[in-house]
């Protein structure tokens, strides 16, 4: 499926920014391939559903930024609400975010451990 989206790939690049989608989007690996004048391509691949996706940034103010993504998981959707999700929030800080291993797994949080979702 070929789509645009308004979430520049560059936008995703933070450290703090790849740990809150990484705890939002479990099981997706990241690989940047890069090209002449700062241009890229993002890739991302669910080993579990076979899942990927690719968003191209060219470094030329652009404001739509073209996505590829094939398999049962819209991956670059998921990773789209997480940034929201993100971004609505404020923007927290590593501060903010923690982490409850217990029998039922892995559990993250942010603010409220009450408040949280698998990892």
């Amino acid at each position: 499926m070929r789509s645009t989206t308004g979430l520049s790939p560059a936008g995703t690049g933070g450290w703090l920014a790849q740990f809150v989608i990484g705890l939002r989007v479990p099981g997706v690996f990241w690989r940047a391939e890069r090209y002449e004048g700062g241009a890229y391509t993002l890739r991302l691949y669910s080993e579990d559903t076979l899942s990927w996706a690719t968003a191209d940034h060219v470094p030329c103010g652009a404001r739509e930024f073209e996505v590829m993504q094939s398999g049962p998981r819209e991956l670059w959707g998921e990773v789209e609400r997480a940034f929201r999700w993100w971004e609505r929030g404020g923007r927290p800080g590593f501060e903010r975010f923690g982490l409850t291993v217990g029998a039922e797994g892995q559990r993250a949080w942010l603010d409220d451990p009450e408040d949280s979702w698998p990892v």
